[in-house]
């Protein structure tokens, strides 16, 4: 359903992505991704989120065969512990196997950059990134908080070619 969707690698600095992607998203979903009912991030978190990196803070996009961006997925290093996990689709293209492209993706470039564990926390009612989760992850440990779910899940080490 998502064939003619590609993912790429972000490169820092692409506001016009991040911009487009949360500009797509209703209230709802920014609600369910950033746990608070701000309309938009602040300045702050808005620059953090573009302050990739390719190591410790990594970020794939999922781009509509036309160039628009339907979804992020990112991967930020967290020191001595693992590594925080964030996804967002833009709400007309949930449901499709997109998030789950993307967090394939962002963690396959997270294996080569050194990333042996992830973690994220979800809201509670927030039951689609859940399962989104356990379909990637399908060994994950997730303890129920209050208001929210926290879930981790170790990266196996990088992918060895099969010898044909």
């Amino acid at each position: 359903m998502n064939a003619g969707v590609r993912i790429t690698e972000l490169g820092p600095g692409r506001f016009d992505v991040l911009d487009a992607v949360l500009e797509a998203l209703s209230p709802t979903s920014r609600y369910l991704r950033f746990h608070t009912p701000a309309p938009r991030p602040t300045p702050d978190v808005r620059e953090a989120l573009a302050a990739v990196d390719g190591r410790s803070h990594i970020a794939v996009a999922a781009f509509t065969e036309d160039g628009r961006p339907v979804g992020i997925a990112r991967l930020v290093a967290v020191a001595d512990g693992p590594s925080d996990l964030a996804v967002e689709v833009v709400d007309e293209w949930q449901g499709q196997g997109i998030g789950a492209r993307l967090v394939r993706s962002v963690v396959e470039l997270g294996r080569a950059a050194g990333h042996r564990a992830v973690h994220a926390d979800v809201l509670a009612e927030n039951v689609a990134a859940q399962a989104l989760f356990f379909t990637v992850f399908p060994a994950a440990i997730a303890v129920s908080g209050a208001h929210e779910v926290g879930f981790a899940a170790e990266l196996a080490g990088p992918r060895v070619p099969c010898a044909a």
